[in-house]
């Protein structure tokens, strides 16, 4: 088995590096340069001073007001322009009145893409667009380099960094500038309270993990345990298939399928300890030696092709699995029809079992399966990566220092961490004297039908702008499922698989201009050409006798080259400090 580079333990949701003593090195990329900019050093200027723990107001009230571009809110029915309460209670806390300027989510890339990219009237702060990338915002001069202005106005962001360094690593570019303040998954911060002490706890694994899950009440119904090797995986989705789970006298279950896209299934890959970040999605990894490889041409890689072949073969995996969307395969569960499902994330399993329910079928359960025991008997879950560049300052902001501090304090305060995580305490959360927060039962049994999440969406939290995913936010969102507390705090540290540093087009590893441009060239190239094979492989259209010639072909594509843009990558983001 292949030996990767594990490393656990001190920040649940990112990987765990030992910095190394240094700046950020691999050269400079685009137009701007760290020696030229007087924003661009790390610890700021010598005259600069360390932020210090802001006294509110910020200002005046009234006296100042930032503009804000933004996807609007994920509950469709309060507009952040409505002046949600959570913002209300930022602009009293704060003094700072917020000018919105809000964008249909699905509208949001194209209309602010199309004005990032004409330089023109930009407000204060904007959030940035999925598919931008933005490190190469700040190399156009487009959004300022942050670097001073961290250092000397955001006193939270900095309390965070020193803690965890890899929040720094996750956030600077490939010049040595910062430029985007960063939102947070799980990982990093477990209660509000810990902001205000600066005692942070490591949180250890998820609790929103991406899992498998399984219907228990038919795995009870077959009097099956819950899978834990492979085998038990093939003889369970065996039963489903033949036994008639569902009870309709019809073989019309589907033992299995993916959730969102065809990567789903590679998780069964974690039996021959082939480990994928988070959602399955990535195709990086580090070795003991410290050197990346490519995920999608090793001996562990062929073994899960191998595995989901043959499940395919005998009809337990969906004929439809590579074409899958949430969609597809939440009706699929609705009709009461699936089985298992190889990825998903457990803040869904709640619906699922309501849809179920809502459809006739009393005793639906859907549960988590922890991961297949590898070949070492180990059981190990993968954490998500959790550092995301989500919020730019523009270079028309003409109060920059303020922009900062109110991100500072709107992201990781006390107060803004309660804010964008409970709401509005009386409202939607109560909070004992010994600390313990509750949601209340207008936010728990709301009479306009509405969940917990989006109740708190409608007042403003969880929402777009950055705020850190707290592990206490979850435990009070899922106070009434007990059950999926105690799983996701069931792995020790030793179990927990920090994952490799990439999310999508955000991707944290500082590319250059030049990096990018080899990545623009080759990375789709094999990508699609991966995916088309596997498909192929899989449904047997292409003999698995031929994986050597697959993975020359891949190899021919600059598989190298592109190696050594992400190795030169991933040293440079272990180098920052």
């Amino acid at each position: 088995m292949r030996r990767y580079k594990k490393i656990m333990g001190a920040i649940a949701g990112t990987l765990v590096i030992s910095l190394l003593a240094g700046c950020a090195g691999g050269g400079s990329a685009g137009s701007q340069d760290a020696n030229q900019n007087p924003q661009a050093s790390g610890s700021g200027s010598p005259e600069g001073k360390r932020a210090e723990k802001p006294e509110l107001p910020l200002v005046d009230e009234g006296t100042e007001t930032l503009t804000i571009a933004t996807m609007d809110n994920w509950y469709a029915t309060k507009s952040y322009s409505d002046n949600l309460p959570v913002y209300q209670e930022f602009e009293k806390l704060t003094g700072v009145k917020i000018e919105w300027e809000v964008i249909p989510i699905n509208d949001y890339d194209q209309v602010m893409g199309t004005r990032l990219a004409s330089g023109q009237n930009l407000p204060d702060i904007f959030m940035i667009p999925w598919e931008a990338n933005g490190d190469q915002l700040g190399f156009d001069g487009i959004s300022m380099p942050l670097n001073q202005l961290i250092e000397e106005n955001a006193y939270y962001l900095n309390q965070l960094m020193d803690q965890y360094p890899v929040v720094r690593s996750g956030i600077t570019a490939s010049d040595g500038n910062i430029y985007a303040y960063p939102g947070f998954g799980e990982g990093f911060v477990n209660t509000a309270d810990e902001m205000d002490t600066g005692e942070l706890t490591d949180p250890g694994a998820n609790l929103c993990l991406n899992i498998s899950m399984i219907r228990k009440d038919w795995l009870d119904k077959l009097n099956l345990d819950m899978p834990e090797t492979l085998d038990d995986w093939y003889n369970v989705l065996k039963a489903f298939k033949t036994q008639d789970p569902n009870g309709n006298g019809k073989a019309d279950e589907i033992p299995l399928t993916s959730t969102f896209n065809v990567r789903d299934i590679y998780r069964f890959g974690e039996a021959f300890g082939l480990y994928r970040s988070g959602n399955a999605e990535c195709r990086w990894e580090i070795g003991e030696d410290g050197k990346l490889f490519f995920k999608d041409i090793t001996e562990e890689y062929k073994k899960t092709l191998e595995f989901l072949n043959k499940i395919y073969s005998e009809g337990l995996l969906d004929p439809e699995y590579a074409t899958s969307t949430y969609d597809k395969t939440t009706e699929k569960i609705s009709r009461n029809l699936l089985g298992a499902l190889s990825s998903d994330w457990m803040s869904n399993i709640g619906t699922y079992n309501s849809n179920l329910k809502t459809a006739g079928v009393e005793n639906a359960n859907w549960v988590p399966v922890k991961p297949i025991r590898n070949m070492d008997g180990e059981t190990l879950i993968t954490n998500r990566w959790s550092v995301w560049k989500t919020a730019a300052i523009s270079k028309d902001c003409n109060n920059p220092e303020l922009a900062m501090k109110w991100l500072d304090f709107q992201t990781l305060s006390t107060e803004g961490v309660a804010l964008t995580n409970f709401g509005i305490e009386g409202t939607s959360y109560t909070k004992t004297d010994d600390g313990k927060i509750s949601l209340t039962d207008v936010a728990v049994n709301n009479p306009d039908g509405i969940g917990p999440q989006e109740y708190l969406r409608s007042l403003g939290a969880w929402g777009q702008l950055p705020y850190p995913q707290a592990k206490e936010g979850y435990e009070v969102l899922w106070a009434d499922q007990p059950d999926i507390l105690e799983f996701g705090n069931s792995f020790t540290s030793d179990q927990v698989v920090q994952p490799f540093p990439n999310n999508g087009t955000k991707a944290a590893l500082p590319f250059t201009d030049e990096e990018n441009a080899i990545r623009s060239e080759i990375e789709t190239n094999i990508e699609t050409y991966c995916d088309e094979m596997a498909i192929k492989f899989i449904e047997g259209k292409e003999s698995l006798d031929k994986f050597d010639d697959y993975v020359a072909t891949v190899e021919s594509y600059g598989l190298d080259q592109l190696l050594e843009v992400h190795q030169e990558a991933y040293e440079r983001f272990v180098s920052t400090k």
